[in-house]
């Protein structure tokens, strides 16, 4: 039995194009799928990669300005730390000419609503000469901190008669108990 050529032909062509239809339009709709995810891949790599070289390019600029940071750091720190705080107000005063009598947290509060910024109040007994206190209220306005004189007010001591050296070309230094209201901030 023999088969015409052309119905042989015809019968190959749809055969190829029934095997085409079945096999190979569907691996091809595959491949363009495959494709699609992977230029949507290399499109969110790229996206990272960008991203991630402009955090590293912001920490190189943030690294030139690190003394800066840690000015405002130092000014308005992260953390309430009483010690540091009570360490500092005693070496200043005694680097100042102050007895450092009693140091009082007066009050700890939020500064508003919704702020994270936290106020803390400190009230000082100190005693010393008028010298001394400017020695002293001029080393807190240097300090890094921010620091806030609210109020200061005086006593003269009655622990008997003024200081005085046995020359006349130096001043009498009256010795007075100072109490100083005082206002810092941290996160």
């Amino acid at each position: 039995m023999q088969i015409d050529r052309p119905i042989a032909i015809a019968l190959i062509l749809f055969v190829i194009l029934i095997l085409m239809f079945f096999l190979i339009i569907p691996e091809y709709k595959k491949f363009q799928d495959l494709r699609q995810q992977l230029g949507e891949k290399i499109a969110e790599f790229n996206a990272e990669y960008d991203y991630y070289n402009a955090i590293d390019a912001t920490y190189a600029e943030l690294q030139e300005y690190k003394d800066s940071i840690k000015v405002i750091d130092d000014a308005l720190p992260t953390d309430s730390s009483l010690g540091r705080l009570v360490y500092f107000f005693q070496k200043s005063g005694l680097e100042s000419g102050l007895i450092i009598k009693s140091i009082f947290l007066s009050k700890s509060s939020a500064s508003g609503s919704g702020e994270s910024v936290k106020d803390l109040g400190f009230s000082l007994n100190i005693l010393g000469s008028y010298d001394s206190l400017g020695a002293f209220i001029r080393t807190l306005e240097k300090s890094s901190r921010l620091f806030e004189v609210k109020s200061i007010s005086f006593n003269s001591t009655s622990g008997g008669p003024p200081i005085s050296s046995g020359s006349s070309q130096f001043q009498i230094q009256q010795i007075y108990s100072f109490n100083l209201e005082i206002k810092t901030h941290s996160y």
